[in-house]
């Protein structure tokens, strides 16, 4: 049951959090590629843009296994259920929709960031 609520939380705040850690790296990927202290530096920006979003796009895949093990793991009971398995089940499969909606946002901004042109002003 331990293992089940670890699970959970991983599930459920991983997206969130590795969402947000794309857009912060990003960021400073870009400031450190566009920006006149780091012009020098020859950053490759698609190549770290694409890493920095795949790892995230990985674990949030894997914080989305992780919300399907709480899933499986409390299949004989409802989210309905009294506490800690109805509440361990229900943010399960909150976690599952919300994985999902959180790798497409960082699909999306992987491809957005690669295809634009850098470094122009706007």
């Amino acid at each position: 049951m331990r293992a089940l609520g670890i699970l959970q939380w991983v599930g459920l705040l991983a997206g969130a959090a590795l969402w947000a850690a794309a857009h912060v790296v990003g960021y400073g990927i870009t400031e450190a590629r566009c920006g006149p202290a780091g012009a020098g530096w020859g950053i490759d920006l698609d190549l770290w843009e694409g890493l920095a979003t795949g790892i995230a796009a990985v674990l949030v895949a894997g914080g989305g296994a992780a919300a399907l093990a709480v899933v499986l793991g409390t299949a004989e009971s409802s989210y309905e259920s009294p506490p800690p398995v109805g509440r361990m089940r229900f943010f399960a499969i909150a976690a599952l929709v919300a994985n999902a909606l959180f790798l497409v946002m960082i699909v999306l901004y992987a491809v957005g960031t690669i295809a634009s042109v850098p470094c122009r002003q706007s």
